[in-house]
């Protein structure tokens, strides 16, 4: 018998086998996908350290070059261990030019300079009693040891106005300063340096340490402290910084000038982080001349 404008459905269910093989797929998916995610994500982490590793070994290296190259001729130093090694100079304050010079033996004790001011008219005074005017420094035992009487602590500073260097009102735009002491060579171009203190560079314990001292004959190894300019160094330091061998991973090195140039540092810093390893080389010139 049938019935009229009847419906007949027909209720069907997944097999085991269907559903163990749509398992299967989705399983066999997302491994795909985790090892796809996995992957992109680890190339952008090693970009990230890469980029971090460069920035931080990229500031590191501008900042020793722009103090080097504003530092006072031939007052880089170099001393350390194969602990610790240290590079130091004096960073110049202001620098001028003379137009008379208190020379040995005589007892005057004053210099005639160009008044101080940039080209925006701000004055430059020298801090009495611990600033130094340094005159032809041909070696850093001229800078640091005064044996020959080149460096002479400023005393004072005066001009022919109100007798104030600070307030720019002499009329001919030139003032002196009264110093402790005459010097013993003149500088062929008339140039005078000002500075108050040296700047030291510092590798120890795979990390860049920046600190400051006074000028003493003797350098300072600095073994702690200072203000930490880099980290994740691989250098390998070498007993006598000094060593230049071909395959020296000394941080610094120092060459000496000639009758053609004047002295230049060498710096080679290796950075590492998770077995990425780059090296960043720089050689250094000093522009300023005795």
């Amino acid at each position: 018998m049938i019935i009229p404008n009847s419906t007949c459905k027909l209720n069907r269910g997944f097999t085991l086998i269907e559903l163990v093989m749509v398992l299967v797929v989705l399983a066999i998916v997302s491994v795909g996908i985790t090892r796809f995610i996995r992957s992109s994500t680890q190339i952008f982490i090693d970009t990230s350290e890469r980029e971090r590793l460069l920035r931080e070994g990229s500031f590191a290296v501008e900042r020793i070059n722009r103090e080097i190259s504003d530092a006072v001729p031939n007052s880089v130093r170099l001393t350390g261990n194969a602990g610790v090694h240290c590079l130091e100079f004096v960073p110049i304050k202001w620098s001028t030019f003379y137009l008379t010079l208190p020379m040995t033996p005589s007892s005057d004790r004053e210099m005639d300079i160009f008044e101080m001011q940039d080209i925006d008219g701000n004055v430059f005074t020298p801090n009495n009693g611990s600033d130094y005017a340094l005159v032809y420094p041909t070696s850093s035992d001229d800078v640091y040891s005064n044996t020959s009487n080149k460096r002479r602590l400023i005393n004072s500073c005066s001009d022919d106005g109100d007798g104030n260097c600070a307030t720019d009102d002499d009329s001919d735009g030139v003032v002196q300063l009264t110093l402790n002491g005459a010097f013993s060579q003149a500088s062929p171009a008339k140039r005078m340096y000002i500075a108050s203190s040296a700047v030291n560079y510092c590798v120890r314990n795979n990390a860049i340490y920046r600190h400051e001292s006074t000028i003493s004959p003797t350098q300072t190894t600095f073994t702690s402290g200072g203000i930490l300019m880099a980290e994740n160094l691989a250098n390998a330091l070498s007993a006598d910084p000094n060593s230049a061998g071909a395959n020296s991973q000394n941080p610094f090195r120092v060459i000496d000038a000639s009758l053609r140039r004047n002295a230049y540092t060498q710096t080679q810093f290796i950075f590492v982080r998770d077995g990425e390893y780059m090296t960043f080389t720089q050689e250094i010139h000093v522009p300023n001349v005795p």
